[in-house]
């Protein structure tokens, strides 16, 4: 297969870390619809009555601050696309929250407990709405080096544009979930 078709292969929908955590939250006895449109937006789980959303992120198209991994072939590309997916969790979060809804977004790699992690979306669909969470995504990484071995993370904040920072450490190699 080429790269494209590789691409194409990887689910949008219906992922492992999605199914783990549906299952445990049936169990809990929350009930949702799934990728249910609102407006122009998908969110994976909404919760009707309490007028809530789940996005279930992965960790390496969404720019998590702990998994994210720079990749080192076509890096242009790969840049463009972090940032355009990061605009636009920033973009839904908002517009979501504009419109009453309240939107949880969980990383994949917290899907490893999930009768935890559900027992506490749980809590935060019945809950009433306070402040929502701060929501930290990386939206991109340069290479410091020329062999591209200590690079430089920009930060940002879904909810806050004014929110900017960068840490510089060793390239990230992505670890097994």
């Amino acid at each position: 297969m080429n790269r494209s078709e590789q691409m194409a292969a990887v689910p949008q929908a219906h992922t492992r870390p999605e199914l783990a955590l549906r299952k445990a939250l049936w169990q809990l006895g929350l009930r949702y619809r799934l990728h249910l449109r609102l407006g122009k937006i998908r969110p994976d789980l909404v919760f009707l009555g309490p007028r809530a959303v789940l996005f279930v992120d992965g960790c390496q198209w969404h720019g998590c601050p702990l998994h994210y991994s720079r990749p080192r072939t076509n890096p242009d590309f790969w840049a463009a696309k972090l940032a355009a997916n990061v605009e636009r969790d920033r973009r839904q979060t908002l517009d979501l929250e504009g419109a009453g809804w309240r939107v949880i977004r969980v990383w994949e790699h917290e899907v490893r407990d999930d009768l935890d992690l559900a027992a506490w979306i749980a809590r935060e669909v019945e809950a009433p709405v306070v402040a929502p969470p701060v929501a930290l995504r990386i939206w991109r990484v340069e290479a410091l080096d020329e062999a591209g071995d200590f690079e430089r993370r920009h930060i940002v904040d879904l909810r806050d544009s004014n929110f900017r920072d960068f840490e510089e450490r060793p390239r990230s190699r992505r670890r097994k979930l």
